[in-house]
C-alpha cells in the first residue's frame, strides 16, 4: 500500500490563524493559514482532501470558507493533474500572496465588507472604498473616543503602536470625550470623522433622524453593570428581585443610564425601584450612602475591590444582550471620505488582532496618559475581550461584525421602555 504524509495545522500556528481570523472569521482563517503555511513547505497547490486533513474541517465548511476567500481575492483556484492514474484533474487552491501581504489584504477586504454592511443600514449602495495601493490621506482622521484613556481603548492604541494605521496610509488623531453623547456630538458637528459611541446612544440618534451610521462594533456586548458593596446593600446581591425597594444610582446623560433604565424596564420590579441621579463617580454615591446599587462599567467594581470592599455585580447584558461601544460615522463623511474610513477600519482590525496577541505596547501608551498602571490595563482588557469581545458573529465574520436584527431588537426595547426620546 502506498502512503503519503500530510502536514497539519497545530497549536504553534495559532498566532497566524488568530491574526487572519480578525478579518475573515475563524474557519476561513484556518483554511487560509493552512494554504499560506503549506505553500512555504510544498510547491504543489492544496486539494480539498489535504484541506480536510490538514485543518480538521469538513467539506461543507471548506466550500463555504473557500467561496469567501475567493470573493475577496485572497486565494486562487487551480487544478492538480492526476494523469498518472487516468483520473480528471482535481480542484486545488493556492494563496495569492505571502503571509504578511495576505494579512494586510484580509484586513482591507474586511473593511470593505464592514462598509458594505454599513451601507445596508442606510439603504444605500456600497462604493469601492480604496484602490489597490494605499495612499496617504490628505488630512488626518479625527477619531473621538467616549471616555478618557482606559483599557477598553487598547485595540485602537494597539493599532497605533503596531503601526497598522500607518500601513494603510491613514493619519489618525485621537480625541477623548466625556461620554458617548459628547463623542457623538463631535461627529454630528463634523468636528470628528469617527466616534466610539454606546449602542443605545446610536439607536436614539438614528431614531431621532440623525444621519449617523454604525460601521463596526468595538465590543460585541455592552459593558454596563449594576454593582454594590456588601456593607451598603446588607446582603449578597445575586438576583434582580433584590432590587425591589432599592435606590439605583445612575449618572445623568450617559450611556450607562440608558442601559440601566433599559434593564429596569425589562424586569418585574421596575416600579418599585427608585432611580437616583449621581454626580461624579457612581461609586462615591455608594460610599456616601446615597444609593444602594449603582451603574458602571465592568472595570468600576474592581476599583472598590482593590480598596478592600466586598463587591457584588449584576451584568446587564446577562439579562438583556445589548451591543457594546460602536464606531459611527456621519453619512456625509462616509460619502466624502470612504477610502480613509475603510483604512481606519482595516487598521483597527489589525489593532484588535495585535491587542489580543499582546496588549502590552498599547497598555504602556494608555498608562502614560492615565492613572492606571500597564499591568492593570492589560488585565482589564483581557477580561473585557474574553467577556464581551467575542460572539458568533465575530467567530463567523471577524472583528466588528454586527447584525440588523440586534439593532432592531435594541430599538424596540428602548421604545417599549419610553427611552428613545428626550425623556431618557
Amino acid at each position: 500500500m502506498r502512503t503519503r504524509s500530510v502536514w497539519v495545522l497545530d497549536d504553534e500556528d495559532d498566532p497566524i490563524v488568530d491574526s487572519i481570523a480578525a478579518g475573515v472569521g475563524r474557519t476561513p482563517a484556518r483554511i487560509l493559514a493552512y494554504l499560506l503555511l503549506r505553500a512555504e513547505r510544498e510547491t504543489d497547490p492544496t486539494t480539498n482532501v489535504r484541506l480536510q486533513i490538514g485543518t480538521g474541517t469538513n467539506r461543507t465548511s471548506i466550500s463555504e470558507a473557500i467561496a469567501r476567500l475567493e470573493s475577496r481575492d485572497l486565494v486562487e483556484r487551480t487544478t492538480v493533474s492526476t494523469a498518472a492514474s487516468g483520473g480528471r484533474p482535481r480542484t486545488a487552491w493556492r494563496p495569492v500572496a505571502d503571509v504578511e501581504r495576505t494579512i494586510e489584504a484580509t484586513y482591507e477586504s474586511h473593511a470593505r465588507a464592514l462598509l458594505e454592511l454599513a451601507e445596508s443600514f442606510r439603504g444605500g449602495t456600497a462604493t469601492e472604498p480604496r484602490s489597490e495601493a494605499a495612499a496617504p490621506s490628505d488630512s488626518p482622521i479625527e477619531f473621538a473616543l467616549n471616555w478618557r484613556p482606559n483599557a477598553l481603548h487598547v485595540p485602537i492604541y494597539a493599532a497605533i503602536a503596531a503601526e497598522w494605521y500607518d500601513a494603510f496610509g491613514v493619519d489618525v488623531r485621537i480625541d477623548h470625550r466625556d461620554g458617548s453623547r459628547r463623542a457623538l456630538e463631535r461627529v454630528r458637528s463634523g468636528e470628528a470623522d469617527l466616534a466610539v459611541v454606546g449602542a443605545a446612544t446610536v439607536v436614539r440618534a438614528r431614531a431621532a433622524g440623525e444621519p449617523i451610521v454604525p460601521v463596526a462594533l468595538c465590543y460585541q456586548r455592552a459593558m454596563t453593570v449594576l454593582y454594590t458593596v456588601r456593607e451598603v446593600f446588607g446582603e449578597p446581591l445575586r438576583s434582580v428581585d433584590q432590587l425591589e425597594g432599592r435606590r439605583v444610582g445612575m449618572p445623568p446623560n450617559a450611556e450607562t443610564r440608558l442601559l440601566g433604565r433599559l434593564f429596569l424596564s425589562q424586569i418585574a420590579v421596575d416600579e418599585d425601584v427608585a432611580v437616583v441621579d449621581t454626580n461624579g463617580e457612581e461609586r462615591d454615591a455608594l460610599r456616601r450612602g446615597e444609593a444602594d446599587v449603582v451603574t458602571g462599567s465592568i472595570a468600576d467594581p474592581r476599583e472598590l475591590e482593590r480598596e478592600g470592599a466586598t463587591v457584588d455585580v449584576l451584568p446587564i447584558t446577562a439579562h438583556f444582550p445589548v451591543y457594546g461601544p460602536t464606531i459611527v460615522v456621519r453619512e456625509r463623511t462616509l460619502d466624502e471620505r470612504t477610502r480613509e474610513i475603510a483604512n481606519v477600519l482595516a487598521g483597527t482590525t489589525g489593532g484588535w488582532a495585535a491587542a489580543r496577541r499582546d496588549p502590552g505596547p498599547a497598555a504602556e501608551r494608555i498608562a502614560a496618559e492615565s492613572d492606571d498602571p500597564p499591568e492593570r490595563i492589560r488585565r482589564t482588557f483581557a477580561r473585557a475581550a474574553a467577556d464581551v469581545g467575542t460572539s458568533d458573529a465575530v467567530r463567523e465574520r471577524g472583528w466588528g461584525w454586527h447584525r440588523a436584527e440586534m439593532w432592531d431588537r435594541l430599538r424596540t426595547a428602548l421604545a417599549q421602555g419610553s427611552l428613545l426620546g428626550d425623556e431618557a
